[in-house]
């Protein structure tokens, strides 16, 4: 499938399932917008865009294990041949592993294995993409984030899932990090928490589709020069956190 240089280079991580393909679908029904389609697992990369690709959406896969420094530097060098900038970073991989019950040396690994998903391949994916961020005239970058990683609404959501709201509420601060770091040069730079909706990470128990999760996510990455910066949403509007 042939791709404009003018077309904006859009990199979702964990876009194979729930709400980064979500989001993919989405984003390249736009016009102008190529997105690569970002998995752990190439195979499973390759089949998802497929299903896109079938109905004539722009898009690509590329493998990438936030989890791996080789991984990231692989993909950040594909990008860089292939089109020379990175328009869109959405840091969408993401994990919520069992928490109840457990204690000492395997609720150690479980906060290690969340925290590297969650927030530090986060923050090494964007360090990594920084460069080719640079080099668009409109860089947006997104941080999947999650209603329960909010200290303002600790009250609504008491007492549950430390480890996995502990790493978004980390992830927030990253958002606020780069926000401040390039306000200046008018990138835009946000969180967004797409809800409960029913996807992999919670074993399809949410309430709401992948499909509307992906909406302010969208939003975000599309922002024009007067859009904000520096904020934590959902569809309904700003999230105090």
């Amino acid at each position: 499938m042939s791709t404009s240089v003018a077309s904006k280079i859009v990199l979702i991580t964990g876009a194979n399932q729930g709400i980064g393909f979500a989001i993919a679908k989405t984003l390249s029904s736009k016009p102008a917008y190529h997105v690569l389609m970002g998995s752990r697992d190439a195979q499973r990369g390759i089949d998802a865009a497929k299903k896109l690709q079938g109905q004539g959406l722009h898009v690509e896969p590329i493998t990438i294990d936030v989890t791996s420094d080789e991984s990231i530097a692989k993909a950040t060098q594909q990008v860089m041949k292939q089109f020379g900038r990175l328009d869109v970073l959405i840091n969408n991989a993401g994990v919520s592993l069992k928490e109840d019950g457990i204690s000492g040396l395997e609720l150690r690994n479980i906060y290690q294995e969340t925290f590297a998903v969650n927030t530090f391949g986060a923050a090494l994916t964007t360090e990594s993409f920084i460069p080719l961020l640079k080099s668009s005239p409109t860089p947006r970058i997104v941080f999947m984030s999650t209603v329960v990683s909010s200290l303002a609404n600790e009250q609504k959501f008491p007492a549950f899932l430390p480890v996995y709201r502990s790493s978004k509420s980390a992830l927030n601060m990253l958002m606020m990090h780069y926000a401040s770091m390039y306000k200046d040069a008018g990138w835009k730079v946000n969180a967004s928490c797409p809800g409960y909706c029913a996807t992999n990470l919670n074993a399809f128990a949410g309430m709401d589709t992948p499909d509307n999760g992906a909406l302010n996510a969208v939003r975000l990455a599309t922002l024009g020069e007067d859009g904000e910066t520096g904020t934590f949403s959902n569809k309904d509007g700003v999230i105090a956190w």
